[in-house]
């Protein structure tokens, strides 16, 4: 049998969940060891070709758009550029405070931290990180 090691204050919780459910300490943490796996699903990758929705918040505008991991463009499928393909994120996000923003003074922005992943509002950057070998 493994052992883990524990902090007191967890091994207090799990003690005191044993005794309320009327099971052992490792029933406790098998049962919560297979919920915590059926919520988080190894998902299989992503197609990089396939688009992301992503979104912006600005100045009060929500802004949406397609990622494509691949190639690295996203297109601004709304206001205030709605059909407009960048070849970055950056370019996208400049695009879109330069249309939403006229008199800020510089419209460099970082588009990885920008622009949001529509189903788990990570920021972009998260599938930056992804490599996709080139073909």
């Amino acid at each position: 049998m493994g052992l883990i090691d524990i902090d007191d204050q967890t091994h207090a919780y799990v003690r005191f969940a044993a005794r309320v459910a009327s099971v052992t300490e490792a029933e406790v943490v098998a049962r919560a060891v297979a919920a915590y796996l059926q919520e988080k699903p190894n998902p299989s990758p992503p197609d990089p070709w396939t688009p992301v929705p992503v979104y912006a918040e600005y100045r009060g505008h929500r802004v949406e758009g397609q990622f494509v991991p691949r190639t690295q463009r996203l297109v601004v499928t709304g206001e205030p550029a709605p059909g407009r393909s960048f070849k970055s994120p950056s370019g996208a996000a400049r695009a879109v405070v330069a249309a939403l923003n006229p008199s800020r003074e510089s419209v460099h922005t970082n588009g990885w931290r920008f622009w949001r992943l529509v189903d788990t509002d990570d920021r972009l950057d998260v599938l930056r990180r992804r490599s996709y070998p080139s073909e």
